[in-house]
């Protein structure tokens, strides 16, 4: 079975955790693919952004198995423009999905009430003169805990529930029920080695001792917690009309 993974530090410690034979088929896709990828390969599974589940909806998506956040830890931060009182322009830059560019305009509307234009950026960043929303593994370029708001402790304040970003889906569902059956106690076992695994990463020191502190907002099982974190998620570009219908998931 092939695995297709985004580039970030946490699908990087989900990656770790696998068993050797799984390390070696591996593939490592902008999280905007990866359900391109999936819906082409039958053999592969992979951590999908989970807003692509409406547009993919005939996907297997894991009832165990995915990435979710709940605090300052997240693959997102939002920037701020230094002492502003209002803004128009929100700039998206890094590893972008779905997720970042349908929920970003939703957060904005509802808890800051900024009707803001989103804008793809890849020029320098300027972060004097414009707020931006970094995806990825380009937050490591800066210092995301001190200078940035967590966008996952965001949208997990709007729905009260932690913030879901990526789901294990895949076109074949025995690929799923695989991945579960060999990746049993995932918290537990990327917890206990966090140390280890963080010392293949290349980060600042800063960043290395929040994720130890903070893994606790991580979670790579899902509950019935997490579940339902889905659902409500999923809910939310119909409740503001970017989306014509709630989808049903097709959890394995």
């Amino acid at each position: 079975m092939k695995l297709i993974i985004p580039q970030n530090i946490y699908s990087a410690l989900f990656a770790m955790s696998l068993p050797d034979e799984l390390k070696k088929n591996i593939e490592v896709k902008p999280s905007s693919v990866i359900c391109n990828e999936l819906e082409k390969d039958s053999s592969a599974a992979g951590l999908m952004p989970s807003m692509d589940i409406y547009k993919h909806k005939d996907l297997f998506v894991s009832s165990k198995l995915g990435i979710s956040f709940d605090g300052v830890l997240s693959n997102t931060y939002i920037y701020f423009e230094p002492e502003q009182l209002s803004f128009n322009d929100l700039f998206l830059r890094g590893d972008v999905s779905t997720n970042e560019i349908i929920l970003s305009k939703i957060l904005f509307t509802e808890k800051y009430a900024q009707d803001v234009n989103i804008v793809l950026d890849t020029n320098p960043v300027d972060f004097e003169n414009r707020n931006y929303i970094v995806v990825g593994n380009e937050n490591l370029d800066y210092y995301p805990i001190d200078k940035g708001m967590s966008f996952a402790d965001q949208i997990a304040s709007l729905i009260d529930y932690p913030y879901v970003n990526f789901v294990i889906a895949s076109k074949n569902q025995g690929n799923i029920i695989e991945l579960e059956n060999t990746l049993l106690s995932l918290d537990k076992k990327i917890e206990d080695n966090i140390e280890k695994y963080l010392s293949k990463i290349d980060l600042r020191e800063n960043l290395y001792d929040s994720i130890v502190a903070e893994l606790n907002s991580v979670y790579y099982e899902i509950t019935e917690n997490e579940k339902e974190a889905l659902y409500e998620l999923i809910k939310l570009p119909f409740y503001k009309g970017i989306f014509e219908e709630i989808i049903d998931i097709r959890f394995v």
